[in-house]
């Protein structure tokens, strides 16, 4: 293989690296199970601060705990990929997510704030993750996937909150099939959302 086809090669497996870090967020906050499944190998490990396992049971955890999630988004930043070879990268993604609780969130309101803290029916918390993913990716029969997986918490920043009304003739965020992205993947003829 020449120099140039090396190259090419490799920018390639970067571009896939990248896109399959996006599609996990993208995946994540939009309840998209199927979708973060695909971000790894079958055979994947993550460590995820409380889960650590395989990737069907990383799921199932993430369902649980998403279910009291109104409102996700993960804001990725730096990114090294480190080429391995020609089929293996290690990488570290920056990440910042925000989410907001409601008052069915207790679990996560004694986390975030402490024993005592109660939210009121109109209550909300907001919370900002700052985290890093170190990922081993693989690419195995054409696909760059995540093989293993540690993520990194840096801080925890949470208060409560006075959410804003929004108005109703905006494109709402949801976390379902009725996400304006999924609208719109439909109206394009491409795939909409793999698991709710």
């Amino acid at each position: 293989m020449s120099d140039l086809a090396k190259q090419v090669a490799e920018l390639v497996a970067r571009e896939a690296i990248r896109t399959a870090v996006v599609l996990y967020a993208q995946a994540v906050d939009r309840r998209d199970w199927e979708g973060m499944r695909n971000a790894y190998h079958t055979d994947a490990y993550d460590d995820h601060g409380d889960y650590k396992g395989g990737v069907d049971g990383l799921i199932d955890w993430v369902k649980h705990r998403h279910a009291t999630v109104e409102q996700s988004m993960h804001f990725l930043g730096n990114q090294h990929i480190q080429m391995l070879s020609a089929d293996r990268a290690l990488v570290e993604t920056y990440c910042v997510v925000n989410q907001r609780y409601g008052p069915e969130a207790i679990e996560t309101v004694r986390l975030w704030l402490g024993d005592g803290h109660e939210l009121g029916p109109g209550d909300r918390i907001s919370a900002d993750l700052y985290c890093r993913y170190i990922d081993h990716f693989e690419q195995r029969d054409g696909a760059w996937r995540i093989a293993r997986r540690v993520l990194v918490m840096e801080e925890v920043r949470a208060c409560p909150v006075q959410v804003a009304l929004l108005k109703p003739t905006w494109a709402l965020a949801r976390r379902d099939a009725k996400d304006a992205l999924w609208l719109e993947r439909q109206s394009a003829g491409l795939p909409g959302l793999r698991a709710g």
